[in-house]
């Protein structure tokens, strides 16, 4: 039987890499925090204590440089890499990992959207049949989905283990993703963000996350989501879709020439303190918002729209086939843009069926992870909203926008499968 005793985290300064280490130590595992110095791992194992707000990890917590490595891993059962999203230094921490590690140890990385082949490429035998991705989404105490992305060596009987340990161990909610530009959810979820940033420049970022705000079905309008992740990782993914995918919207995913212009200066989001992103605050702590055009912050422009103001209030009252009665019927152009994006991304994930994770899963994948992982309404919940599918194809079809196959080849009836939403659904 393999037992997980020890793990080795890489990477343990930054968010993704404590957080997620801290998740073995809940567990009662003994974790090792590598980073540039002992100062910075031990922030990250702050960090961990802090999203578990127990200091009893502590006990399963131990901070060490990366000049330890090669005492410490060959002991571990398994290394979970959280390193920056780039290639060339990952393959510098798989060199060092490949000369020590035991034979059978699990490698895992958390990268949100590398191949997982090319990571692997020149390893040995041993490595590539042990090596997977475990894309962690940020934060983890928060978001339970994990893609899994397993190296087409890894047998049948590791990747059973390391399914069955995330789900009952980690407490993950595992979605089996193909190994492709962005896997899963950030494919869907960038096309989204990244059209809602180029529409941003035409009709202004507080319109563009007004109308596209929690009442569309997500946790955080989207260039507020942008500022969060970072315009950094945000460029990161999309980029790497762009350059390496071909589907029907991929011109979605070209970053507007005035966000790199936001990188430049340093305005990557919540993280830039001072320099903000699509967002700021002035000394008095008040908000303000860019100006794609000038490049300039301004003071928030306060909008209400008369339909969308009702809508959020039938939501909130929970009379769903109202607020979808709204949306249907209201005119101009705004309820177009509001209605392009919506059914944009039912059109989106399900024409992804079978790319992004396996065919035989249907939606329900893709659902699994935008819901735990994004924290937004998947496609088959807005189809069961808009009355199925034949009713959301109609509509797809009225918006001008690609219908997939799938979609049109189900059977009428409910869709969504994941409890937290149907109990709300039900009876709309």
């Amino acid at each position: 039987m393999r037992e997980i005793k020890k793990v080795a985290v890489l990477g343990a300064s930054g968010n993704m890499g404590s957080l997620s280490g801290g998740l073995f130590a809940q567990a009662n595992i003994h974790c090792v925090y590598f980073a540039r110095s002992l100062e910075k791992a031990q922030a990250g194992i702050e960090a961990a204590i802090g999203q578990a707000r127990s200091d009893v990890l502590k006990q399963y917590l131990t901070a060490r440089s990366y000049e330890d490595l090669e005492k410490e891993l060959p002991d571990c059962d398994w290394i979970f890499e959280g390193l920056a999203e780039d290639m060339a230094i990952k393959k510098e921490f798989f060199d060092r990992v490949e000369k020590v590690r035991k034979a059978g140890c699990i490698v895992s990385t958390v990268s949100s959207g590398l191949s997982i082949h090319k990571m692997a490429e020149g390893r040995s035998e041993d490595f590539q049949k042990h090596f997977m991705g475990t894309h962690f989404y940020n934060p983890p105490g928060k978001l339970p989905a994990n893609e899994l992305i397993f190296h087409t060596k890894v047998e049948s009987a590791t990747r059973a283990f390391v399914a069955d340990f995330c789900e009952k161990v980690l407490r993950r909610v595992n979605i089996i993703t193909h190994d492709v530009p962005a896997f899963a959810g950030n494919r869907i979820g960038f096309q989204f963000l990244n059209e809602a940033a180029i529409y941003a420049e035409k009709y202004g970022v507080t319109k563009i996350d007004y109308l596209l705000g929690p009442y569309t079905g997500r946790a955080l309008a989207p260039l507020a989501t942008i500022d969060l992740v970072g315009l950094d990782v945000h460029k990161a993914i999309v980029d790497n879709v762009y350059a390496n995918v071909k589907d029907e919207r991929i011109e979605t995913y070209k970053m507007p020439a005035y966000m790199q212009k936001m990188i430049d200066a340093g305005m990557l989001g919540r993280k830039a303190r001072g320099k903000g992103g699509f967002f700021n605050r002035d000394e008095n702590k008040n908000k303000l918002v860019l100006d794609t055009k000038t490049m300039q912050f301004l003071p928030e422009e306060k909008i209400k729209i008369d339909w969308v103001e009702k809508m959020k209030t039938n939501i909130h009252d929970g009379r769903y086939a109202a607020a979808i009665d709204v949306l249907k019927n209201a005119t101009g152009e705004e309820a177009e843009i509001v209605r392009h994006f919506i059914l944009g991304y039912v059109s989106y994930s399900f024409h992804r069926i079978g790319e992004v994770t396996p065919v035989e899963d249907g939606i329900h994948g893709i659902d699994r992870v935008m819901s735990f992982g994004f924290s937004w309404l998947p496609a088959s919940g807005w189809v069961d909203l808009f009355g199925g599918p034949q009713a959301t194809v109609a509509l797809i079809e009225k918006a001008g926008l690609p219908v997939p196959d799938s979609l049109k080849k189900l059977p009428e009836g409910k869709l969504c499968r994941i409890r937290d939403i149907t109990k709300f659904l039900n009876g709309r």
